[in-house]
């Protein structure tokens, strides 16, 4: 009785297996429509960003608990941020708000610099030196001009670096969790 046991119970893992096996060749051969646009996938780091950070209770105070993520960009990837409008992360509201204008970029709390505004990154930083805003960018200079988190792709995957320096700089304390999964720049 044993041994028929033992075949009923490989004949079971064989058909699994071939079940594997179809759906993976009826699967689409890309996994991109089931991770989103780059656009998007840095949407949701930025807002996983947000539950290892830690404002000043001032700011906190100020606000009311809203963090408002800017955008300071020629595209359109605010559109990928739509969805994360209203929604809470930890004890903090999140509002998204485009910036059209250099005077609007001390009204939030995290700021997302496009590789298309790179080229006044330095007048943006010299608004917000100081001040306890969490910025993100993607050029390839961001961390060296006084950017905190920076974007970059590798292997098609795409990562980020953390400049702790500029975080103390802005005030802002970053949790060991993240800098442990992040290049840091130094």
């Amino acid at each position: 009785m044993r041994p028929l046991t033992i075949k009923a119970n490989m004949l079971h893992q064989f058909l699994i297996f071939i079940a594997m096996l179809t759906l993976l060749a009826v699967s689409p051969p890309s996994g991109l429509a089931l991770e989103g646009t780059e656009d998007q996938i840095k949407s949701a780091m930025m807002v996983n960003f947000i539950k290892f950070i830690q404002w000043p209770e001032s700011v906190i105070q100020e606000t009311g608990g809203l963090i408002t993520i800017g955008v300071f960009c020629d595209d359109h990837f605010e559109h990928a941020l739509g969805p994360v409008q209203g929604r809470t992360v930890g004890t903090y509201h999140l509002a998204v708000r485009r910036i059209n204008d250099l005077n609007q970029l001390t009204g939030c709390q995290v700021l997302f610099i496009c590789a298309s505004e790179a080229h006044r990154a330095s007048l943006v930083f010299s608004k917000v030196n100081g001040l306890p805003i969490l910025t993100i960018g993607e050029d390839e200079a961001f961390l060296r001009s006084g950017g905190i988190i920076r974007f970059y792709t590798e292997k098609n995957h795409i990562r980020f670096e953390i400049n702790k320096t500029a975080a103390l700089g802005a005030n802002l304390q970053i949790s060991a969790k993240l800098i442990e999964i992040a290049e840091v720049f130094e």
